[in-house]
């Protein structure tokens, strides 16, 4: 029961038992199928409706393994959202080059992450969502320490939280709501990139007033002459909301 007394479980790169046919042998090969697959269904479902018996047969095991190498569900689900947050900071890192602020508009490349995130949080189970900032790997901890010392500061001040706050919910909330967020301010398909990239540089200006981070804003597009439209392309179905 190692991992549920908070050792992390690093699944390997194989494939799920179930999705391959073969059921995981041994300890380690048995523990990495499941929060693999834990880690899918938390993404999928959210912690409450996640079924123990179903992440077992997604990990292609017994459902008693959940018990006996995790002591339950809430174990394992807590050992899958900190697999899914090394792997989001690990990413996140690789797409900044080895800097502390990746790219905006990115997090979309973590899809189980954010997913599981936003689920977590709706279900009120802050404390595995942030698991992250428990185990010292939270990527907004560390672009709030990196720009605190570009400011100069031992420590982030309030202005530095409120910046670093609104690009985290700017971030999360863009990646789960551009297609709605697209159809109720009737963006034409010609006109998403120049969107989509207002929004990047409006991400970058939260965090930009200290350089030497490597926060690059994201370049326009040439200017073109857009002909008028004799009609607005409409997406509504009835209803302001």
């Amino acid at each position: 029961m190692a991992a549920a007394m908070g050792q992390r479980v690093t699944p390997g790169g194989a494939g799920r038992g179930a999705d391959r046919g073969e059921e995981p042998k041994g300890r380690e090969a048995v523990q990495a199928a499941l929060v693999r697959a834990a880690a899918d269904v938390l993404a999928e479902q959210g912690p409450r409706a996640a079924s123990v018996r179903d992440i077992a047969h997604r990990a292609g095991v017994n459902h008693g393994q959940v018990h006996h190498y995790f002591g339950g569900k809430d174990a394992l689900i807590r050992a899958a959202m900190g697999h899914l947050a090394a792997e989001h900071a690990a990413n996140a890192t690789a797409r900044a080059g080895g800097g502390p602020i990746p790219p905006p508009l990115t997090l979309g490349e973590d899809d189980r992450y954010w997913q599981a995130i936003i689920r977590l949080v709706l279900d009120g189970d802050l404390d595995v969502a942030r698991i992250e900032v428990d185990e010292g790997i939270s990527v907004p901890q560390r672009a709030l320490q990196a720009l605190a010392e570009a400011k100069g500061l031992a420590e982030a001040d309030t202005d530095l939280k409120v910046r670093v706050a609104a690009s985290v919910v700017l971030q999360l909330a863009w990646v789960a709501l551009e297609e709605f967020a697209f159809a109720v301010t009737d963006v034409a398909d010609d006109e998403q990139d120049i969107v989509r990239r207002a929004i990047a540089n409006l991400s970058v200006g939260l965090l930009a007033p200290w350089d030497g981070l490597g926060i690059e804003t994201v370049p326009d597009p040439p200017p073109t002459r857009t002909p008028a439209r004799r009609g607005r392309r409409s997406t509504s179905r009835g209803g302001a909301a």
